[in-house]
């Protein structure tokens, strides 16, 4: 027998081993629901959640898995397979490398499995082999899977199946940590429930409770026929099981999917956070305990030493890996509408901090391609020549209208004169960047009366201020950027760098994300051109 580990601490080389061990650790939690979760609390009932998913593994297969590897002598250097896509081999997989470092497990899974549960079983290390045909198969089928994997460890001394369906280590691993812990914190239980998939936890604790009080009643709770909840099976899939069941379990109930999920989320929102398969087994027990009242035999279930009928089911894993299906089982209305949602169709280029630059960086940036930052401004009345600085020629006045125009602009002006017309300012043959292109979103006017000499104007619409903060605002000025993006597709073709500059840094931020999902290497102003302005005017001071 291990000293109490009261402070839940493990260590030295073996520290895996110990955490592992049941016997090294308190007892799981037992959880008493709420009245919101338990409408029968008036009746004199009570309901505790045994909650296996606290074990290492956080689910409840961590324990037969236990118990079968340490009663394989040669599993630490075979080959171990399992037909499993959940549970049962994910801890099989953990706890082979926390007893021996050991990581030959294969998992078995049907091809019918959601691509997200195949990534899970690679995560956690497990090889995947996939097989077609039925995707739940009868254990003694003798063209499936377990079958096949049965037969392959009969030859090859090689390969250890510890088959959960037949292997009564399962079984009795709840017999020997489940039934016994429950019976410790709980003695004046009446009603034990639990899922039926290899039938082992329900099996296990009972017989364990019953060894303590034969009159404790143990319910079964499978899924309807056709409607698949994962981990449990259906009755007829599970009534040829070797395991004692006949002789342990009371009573069965058949459970939906959607009263699982369903159930499932309720416990999870209240803090009992657990998966559709414990949803199933607090369903399936309430209809047993409505059944009994609407008969009048609730009374029959009660403790004489308390009055009360006390029941334990189990959570036997967590949400997280079957989210898609409550989304597919469950009514929209069943979950908190998504505020802003419109913002989930734009905007949706990463943003990164390393491309936001300070004026003094920016210009340090323009440095590295120009030697001199004095006389950077340029104010010659529109049009000039920076509108149109580029790496390569402008050979017609259609392209220099495109360049400039603003089809999305309320403040249209008539279109420019030719190129060849266009006054020069007077520093733009000696102030230009041959590899870095300067962008500039703001309107035409307010580029026109100031802007960076070498520059390149795509007018935007003047934006709403901090248009981030508006939902609406911000797909607006996401539609203009897209359009003026996708129209002017010379910026980001070019394989230029590109300084983007506007009214006040939001527009370029929004910017310099679409321009870096296209490939370009793009950089903005924080504060936009005014800070720009404000750095550069006091550099040529």
């Amino acid at each position: 027998m291990n000293p109490p580990n009261v402070l839940n601490v493990f260590k030295g080389p073996d520290a895996l081993v110990q955490f592992f061990d049941p016997d090294r650790s308190p007892p799981l939690p037992l959880v008493e629901l709420p009245d919101a979760l338990n409408p029968l609390r008036r009746d004199g009932v009570r309901i505790f959640a045994k909650m296996l998913t606290q074990l290492p593994a956080q689910n409840v297969k961590s324990l037969p898995a236990l118990r079968m590897l340490r009663n394989e002598r040669d599993a630490h250097r075979q080959k171990i397979v399992e037909a499993s896509s959940g549970s049962t081999v994910l801890s099989l997989g953990m706890i082979s490398r926390a007893l021996w470092d050991h990581e030959d497990v294969h998992a078995f899974v049907t091809n019918k499995k959601h691509p997200d549960s195949l990534k899970l079983l690679r995560f956690f290390g497990l090889n995947v082999n996939l097989y077609g045909g039925l995707a739940q198969q009868e254990p003694y089928d003798p063209k499936g899977i377990m079958s096949r994997l049965k037969e392959t460890a009969e030859r090859d001394p090689g390969v250890c199946y510890p088959g959960q369906y037949h292997n009564d280590h399962n079984w009795k691993s709840h017999e020997q940590w489940t039934g016994a812990q429950i019976w410790k914190q709980l003695p004046e239980i009446t009603v034990f429930c639990s899922t039926i998939g290899t039938g082992g936890c329900a099996v296990g604790t009972g017989t364990y409770l019953k060894s303590r009080n034969p009159s404790v009643k143990v319910i079964g709770v499978c899924n309807v026929f056709g409607d698949p909840t994962p981990g449990p099976r259906h009755f007829p899939n599970f009534e040829s099981s070797p395991f004692p069941w006949r002789e342990t379990i009371d009573a069965f109930e058949d459970v939906s999917s959607v009263d699982s999920y369903r159930t499932s989320m309720k416990l999870s929102r209240y803090g009992i956070i657990a998966g559709p398969s414990s949803g199933e087994a607090l369903h399936g027990l309430l209809a047993y305990l409505q059944r009994m009242k609407a008969d009048g035999r609730l009374p029959e279930l009660a403790d004489p030493s308390t009055g009360e009928v006390s029941c334990a089911f189990i959570c036997a894993d967590l949400p997280y890996q079957y989210m898609d299906m409550y989304y597919k089982k469950l009514a929209d209305e069943e979950f908190p509408p998504i505020q802003n949602e419109n913002l989930l169709h734009c905007d949706q280029d990463a943003y990164d901090e390393r491309w936001f630059l300070q004026p003094n960086e920016a210009a340090s940036h323009l440095l590295s391609h120009n030697s001199m930052l004095t006389n950077a401004f340029c104010s010659v009345p529109s049009p000039c020549l920076c509108k149109w600085q580029s790496s390569s020629p402008v050979s017609t006045s259609s392209s220099v209208s495109s360049v400039i125009s603003d089809s999305s602009s309320s403040n249209s002006v008539e279109s420019s004169p030719s190129i060849f017309s266009v006054p020069e300012c007077s520093t733009s043959k000696s102030f230009t960047f041959p590899e870095i292109t300067v962008l500039d979103l703001r309107p035409r006017d307010i580029y026109a009366a100031s802007h960076l000499c070498g520059s390149r104007n795509v007018p935007l619409p003047p934006a709403q201020k901090d248009f981030f903060g508006d939902a609406r605002a911000l797909e607006q000025r996401w539609a203009e950027m897209k359009e003026a993006v996708e129209r002017e597709d010379w910026i980001w073709a070019d394989g230029r760098s590109i300084l983007v500059l506007c009214a006040d840094g939001d527009s370029g931020r929004m910017a310099t994300a679409m321009l870096r999902a296209k490939g370009c290497e793009a950089m903005c102003v924080e504060g936009g051109y005014p800070a720009m302005f404000e750095y550069l005017d006091g550099y040529e001071r």
